[in-house]
């Protein structure tokens, strides 16, 4: 859940002497914001987390989907993210297919306010399909009960951070000599594998370990309950919102990958 810059408070919770319904409600919550970041078209399933402990007393998180356990921590994060791959139905943008509302008619949006002025201030669920903004930002909105959401979605893959990670280290690099180097063979590995190729052999694996390497930020969505719910003007500050977030929240990720990848080149 780190990789989707989630601020859980899990440990303290764990040292205070919390329980286990105490710790799965905080876990199931990091979970569930990790899915709004992920962005991985999975927010129609419902979506828990629970503490668990093997035969041997072991503790262990499993990680359920509409009630279903789908894998365990213990499991890795290449055995997850493989699980909720099966799960996506991604169309030819990297958008996902899936809706959020179980039932219902997605709308297309057509130019202008006036056609979600009045879905917004309406009282009924609706959802619309994505809508292409400014810089490669897609978005979505819906309404389920009392909730106005609004998705904010920039396509991006772990493989790709990782990559825009690994550029922003080579460009940091003091040694300009070194730096050339890795440069010209990323020209046959690309940047990931100069930069790895540079550590020890065993790096490529090491990395493959952690979640970093398969989860990442793409979306950052913003809900509204109450009479706002039902404002055009606040609907037009969320948009605003899930962009600035989603700008900081992959600026942050780049950052935490860069420090990762840099971590015994300098």
């Amino acid at each position: 859940m780190a990789t989707a810059d989630v601020d859980s408070q899990i440990h303290a919770l764990a040292e205070s002497g919390a329980d286990e319904e105490t710790l799965g409600r905080e876990l199931t919550r990091a979970l569930s914001l990790a899915q709004d970041r992920w962005g991985l078209g999975l927010l129609h399933l419902r979506h828990d987390a629970q503490l668990i402990r093997a035969e041997d007393g072991t503790p262990d998180v499993a990680l359920r989907v509409d009630g279903a356990e789908v894998s365990r921590v213990i499991d890795g994060p290449a055995a997850l993210a493989s699980r909720y791959a099966s799960m996506q139905a991604l169309g030819a943008e990297g958008l996902s297919e899936w809706g959020v509302l179980e039932d219902g008619h997605r709308v297309t949006l057509k130019g202008g306010t006036g056609q979600l002025r009045v879905l917004v201030e309406d009282a009924r669920d609706f959802e619309t399909h994505w809508t292409s903004e400014r810089g490669g930002v897609w978005t979505r909105t819906w309404r389920q009960g009392d909730t106005l959401a609004v998705e904010v979605h920039r396509p991006a893959s772990a493989a790709t951070a990782l990559a825009d990670a690994a550029w922003d280290v080579i460009m940091s690099i003091k040694d300009r000599n070194f730096q050339r180097e890795l440069m010209e063979r990323s020209n046959s590995v690309g940047m990931l594998g100069a930069l790895l190729g540079a550590r020890h052999s065993g790096a490529g694996s090491a990395l493959d370990r952690l979640p970093t390497a398969h989860f990442t930020v793409s979306s950052a969505v913003v809900r509204e309950s109450g009479r706002d719910a039902r404002s055009l003007d606040r609907w037009k500050a969320m948009l605003r919102e899930g962009t600035e977030q989603l700008d900081d929240l992959q600026k942050t990720v780049t950052r935490m990958l860069a420090e990762i990848l840099s971590h015994g080149l300098k």
